[in-house]
């Protein structure tokens, strides 16, 4: 079950539940983050209808989120006997939440729509006109006004993605190739070209739309040894590649995930997983499309950033769980749908920030 779906099912059942038109039913996204128990999302719908169906009082407030919490549950558990929405279990909580359990079909559904992230987080596939957004970032002068343009190609790119119009396609296989490490420019004369000839540019985009502030001081940074404003003096761990920059990881990690995808394709063993670690991708490949909807409203490209380095570490445990799973009991054969997911949202990701996802380690 995708964030979609279940978002429409509980909003039919709470139209149903309280006779509301649909129109008056806010949006809100279901989240993994959010869940309680267990359980693979939450929603927190019923507390924002409280007020909407009356009972505003202050003493009636959380038995007003109670009731409606308790309504709009038994409605959706009378969906399901319907055949009109599936699930495990709903359970609501002291917040007023609904808690959802899925089936394992739908944890299998929502991995397969995730392969496909263009569709997945967006909702609709990139078939349309024109091209995405791409600065030259090396004819900025100083290293600022490169971050500058960084950041506004990553707020287009977003805009572009969950506006009104397709999108256009995104493109074909990509390799660790750089212009600017790789000799594709020459001349790097500006400090803003120096500094892309030092960490790359798909580095220094990570490192551009990283961080909070739009004027940074020069000698903040975003971690140990990431400077906001790399330059070829001081590139910090943005110009390594290991796991100290947080753009190697995230591009090493769709390398892993795509090689795992086509190695299983090949006839390869599958590698053992753990359940717990398996659910917690399963969890940030659902908070996908809530976060790239924050990142676009907001219009604060780090949101974004900050998921898939999320996801990647959840990736990063899951890959290597293996050795740190010492009963075999614990264990089970991973499904290659994780990694297809997993390479999914993060080369659709990088894409929104002019980012690489390179195919093969």
């Amino acid at each position: 079950m995708t964030p979609g779906h279940l978002e429409a099912a509980v909003r039919a059942a709470a139209a149903r539940a309280l006779d509301l038109a649909p129109d008056a039913i806010p949006f809100v996204w279901p989240r993994n983050d959010h869940a309680d128990g267990g359980a693979d999302a939450a929603t927190a719908l019923p507390p924002r209808l409280a007020g909407v169906s009356g009972g505003r009082e202050t003493d009636r407030r959380g038995d007003r989120r109670a009731e409606v919490r308790d309504r709009v549950a038994a409605e959706l558990s009378a969906m399901r006997d319907e055949g009109l929405v599936d699930f495990d279990r709903v359970t609501g909580d002291g917040r007023g939440f609904l808690n959802v359990t899925f089936t394992g079909r739908q944890r299998d559904a929502l991995l397969a729509a995730a392969a496909d992230g263009p569709r997945f987080l967006t909702g609709r596939d990139w078939d349309g006109e024109g091209e995405w957004p791409a600065s030259a970032l090396h004819e900025a002068g100083p290293v600022a006004q490169a971050r500058r343009l960084a950041r506004a190609d990553a707020r287009a790119r977003v805009a572009l993605a969950v506006g009104p119009q397709a999108p256009p396609p995104a493109p074909g296989e990509a390799s660790w190739r750089d212009p600017y490490l790789d000799g594709g420019h020459r001349e790097l004369l500006t400090p803003a070209a120096r500094a892309l000839g030092a960490v790359g540019e798909d580095s220094a985009r990570v490192a551009f739309c990283r961080s909070v502030p739009e004027h940074p001081r020069g000698t903040e940074t975003t971690g140990r040894d990431l400077p906001v404003l790399p330059s070829a003096e001081y590139p910090g761990a943005w110009a390594r590649l290991t796991d100290a920059n947080p753009a190697f990881r995230m591009r090493y990690a769709h390398a892993h995930a795509t090689s795992l995808v086509r190695w299983s394709a090949e006839g390869a063993p599958p590698p053992a997983a753990s359940p717990d670690r398996t659910a917690a991708v399963r969890g940030l490949l659902f908070d996908g499309p809530s976060a790239l909807d924050t990142a676009a409203r907001r219009e604060e490209p780090h949101i974004l950033v900050r998921y898939l380095e999320a996801l990647t570490s959840a990736y990063d445990e899951w890959r290597t769980c293996s050795a740190a799973v010492p009963e075999a009991s614990e264990r089970t054969a991973a499904d290659p749908a994780l990694p297809a997911a997993v390479a999914g949202v993060l080369r659709t990701g990088l894409l929104l920030l002019g980012v690489s996802a390179p195919t093969r380690l």
